[in-house]
């Protein structure tokens, strides 16, 4: 733990309201790591079936990719929970980084450089940038809220999903072109 988590942890406390953690409660319970299977599931299918397989497949590998990575990285450091009563949830794993945030954010960059590499216009590109972001956001947020996290947890966790989904959509993509090339060079 930092002054930064401590610090920001004591201002949450002190900031704490019946309705904002009801609110919180929602918002951590649809970035949890089921409800980002299913929407990584949803979003996977419906590329499959727009014929876009490698987009499908590169969305599955950069949220399990997240997920392995999140779960090798907690193991490795270990690091404990914020303390009780500050901590409103009852969560028995370890705390760097935050899988919701980690997760969470590869699922909207995955989705995001989606967006952004299919033509669509800029000001589409830009409001979904926005709005995604403001998910996973949201999402980190509530775990510091809820003190599931220390703030350091959640900042790890987001720059780790980016980081993990933008080199597995990359790498999936040129993989994707090289293979498809290498058929055009083959066929002549």
């Amino acid at each position: 733990m930092t002054q930064v988590d401590r610090g920001v942890l004591n201002w949450v406390v002190d900031h704490r309201s019946p309705a904002l953690t009801d609110v919180f409660t929602v918002i951590t319970t649809a970035g949890n790591t089921a409800v980002m299977a299913v929407l990584t599931v949803v979003v996977a299918a419906a590329l499959w079936r727009l014929r876009r397989r490698g987009d499908a497949a590169a969305v599955v590998i950069a949220v399990f990719a997240s997920w392995l990575i999140m779960n090798a990285i907690k193991f490795v450091v270990r690091r404990q929970r914020p303390p009780q009563p500050e901590r409103i949830v009852d969560i028995a794993t370890y705390s760097f980084p935050s899988g919701h945030a980690m997760v969470s954010a590869a699922f909207v960059t995955a989705v995001f450089v989606l967006i952004a590499t299919s033509g669509a216009r800029r000001a589409t590109v830009l409001l979904s940038g926005v709005l995604l972001g403001l998910v996973t956001v949201a999402i980190g947020v509530s775990r510091i809220y809820l003190a599931a996290h220390w703030f350091t947890d959640v900042f790890a966790g987001w720059a780790l999903g980016v980081a993990c989904s933008v080199l597995v959509m990359t790498a999936v993509r040129r993989w994707i072109v090289q293979r498809l090339q290498d058929r055009v060079v083959t066929a002549q």
